[in-house]
């Protein structure tokens, strides 16, 4: 059970780290541009930028790619048994998925009257893995390498340790709150 538990945090590396990224490199100009929803509220509020964006992209794409090499290196196979147009398809899909989760939890937060910042148990620690998991379940290599045990564990681990990495961040000062 331990193999799955660390395979399952191996294969969802895409889509835990963008969101590291953004916070890392994030900054600039909001996407929402500043514009509010038709409820008065904000769409998705100034933690929300461009430049945020694409630096959680990049940044899940390049973990990726760093598994990739790992994977050669060490002479085993997940990523690398992928062909690269498939392996860079799946990286990106779960990256881009990590992304748009986190928007959509942030829109949803937004809508819930909840500012930037604000807790929103269950919310925060599973938007962006639905999302990523959802969006990536499209690609045909998806398929080869998560199995539905895989998708289990990562519901039952993933909000441990959103927890443990936030509280990391706050620490460091990376991040304003520790949730």
């Amino acid at each position: 059970m331990l193999l799955e538990i660390l395979k399952t945090i191996w294969i969802l590396l895409p889509a835990y780290t963008p969101n590291n990224f953004a916070v890392i490199f994030g900054g600039g100009f909001p996407i929402d541009f500043g514009k509010n929803f038709v409820d008065g509220r904000r769409i998705l509020g100034d933690g929300k930028t461009f430049r945020g964006f694409f630096s959680g992209l990049i940044g899940g794409v390049f973990v990726a790619h760093l598994q990739l090499f790992i994977e050669r290196a060490a002479g085993f196979a997940i990523f690398s048994s992928l062909s690269y147009s498939q392996f860079l398809q799946l990286a990106f899909l779960l990256s881009f998925g990590s992304l748009l989760g986190d928007l959509t939890g942030s829109f949803l937060k937004r809508r819930i009257g909840l500012k930037r910042g604000e807790r929103a148990p269950i919310l925060d620690q599973l938007d962006f893995l639905v999302f990523s998991l959802l969006i990536a379940s499209f690609s045909e290599a998806f398929w080869k390498v998560f199995s539905f045990e895989n998708i289990l564990i990562a519901f039952l681990i993933t909000p441990v340790l959103h927890v443990v990495t936030n509280r990391i961040a706050y620490l460091l000062k990376l991040k304003d709150v520790p949730w």
